[in-house]
């Protein structure tokens, strides 16, 4: 048999694997979705992300094995505003009838990262709307698999209950704060301000680096806010935020928004809020 041949019985083999695999497959664009719907789901279903580690969602493209997951899956949780999400996902999908498309974004309060003109899509960085992206999964898997609900329904009120803390957690350490200011990169922390009474100053400008002066009035605005903690996110080069760390007294901190483990990510922030000055 020549490679030809094989090459066509391996591309046939791809898409024709038993329908309770494809019926059980849901996709997720980033990995703090999976740590939901796990959660949720336990090991019923298998999730596919689209959105590897390390992968920058502002530039990320598809690869063709997770062409062939997402041909294989039943239910996409979209965030909503992701920038791979409006470029590859939505173009995609919209030939793909027959895969439910589940928006987290449907139903939230949108706002725009400050310095920005676009919506911030990270509503999952804010405990009270990760728990309502948990309640939707519990929801949507729960109307596609009616046999297994009271299971989904078990895990999500566990799952609440341990987001609940973190969000009161979140009151507390927010609430005592007198300087409640803090410098990120890349708006990231948008939503978590906003239902925290945060206030989130910013480096970035529309995706672009900040220009000489750009820079000069956030150090000025920073010394003026008593600003002393720079958020930094992994995928991000940390130059200028180093650079505006010198000039403040600042220190710059590492976050991962995109982190696997969402609950121990927002309890290692939570923990870094507390310790702010």
């Amino acid at each position: 048999m020549n490679a030809r041949v094989w090459i066509i019985i391996a591309c046939a083999c791809l898409s024709c694997r038993p329908p309770a695999d494809r019926e059980r497959t849901v996709s997720v664009s980033i990995l703090p979705q999976r740590y939901l719907v796990e959660r949720v789901a336990g090991d019923f279903v298998k999730v596919n992300v689209m959105i590897p580690p390390g992968a920058n969602p502002a530039a990320h493209d598809v690869a063709p094995g997770q062409l062939r997951q997402l041909d294989n899956s039943a239910i996409y949780f979209a965030v909503g505003f992701l920038p791979f999400e409006e470029s590859h996902l939505y173009p995609l999908l919209k030939e793909r009838k027959e895969i439910l498309l589940v928006s987290h974004s449907e139903g939230e309060e949108l706002l725009e990262g400050e310095g920005h003109h676009l919506v911030d899509p990270h509503i999952w960085m804010s405990p009270r709307r990760a728990k309502r992206m948990a309640v939707t999964i519990a929801r949507v898997l729960g109307e596609r698999f009616p046999e297994q609900r009271e299971r989904f329904e078990r895990n999500l009120q566990q799952l609440a209950a341990e987001i609940d803390a973190i969000d009161r957690e979140a009151r507390q350490v927010t609430a005592g704060k007198r300087n409640k200011a803090f410098l990120i990169y890349h708006p990231a922390l948008t939503y978590f301000a906003a239902d925290y009474g945060m206030e989130q100053l910013v480096i970035e400008r529309d995706g672009k680096e900040p220009s000489p002066g750009h820079l000069k009035s956030i150090i000025d605005d920073c010394k003026a806010r008593g600003v002393k903690t720079i958020f930094i996110q992994h995928q991000f080069d940390r130059q200028n935020a180093r650079a505006v760390a010198r000039e403040i007294g600042a220190r710059v901190v590492t976050i991962d928004p995109l982190n696997p483990d969402w609950k121990r990510e927002m309890e290692t922030f939570l923990d870094v809020i507390a310790r702010m000055e």
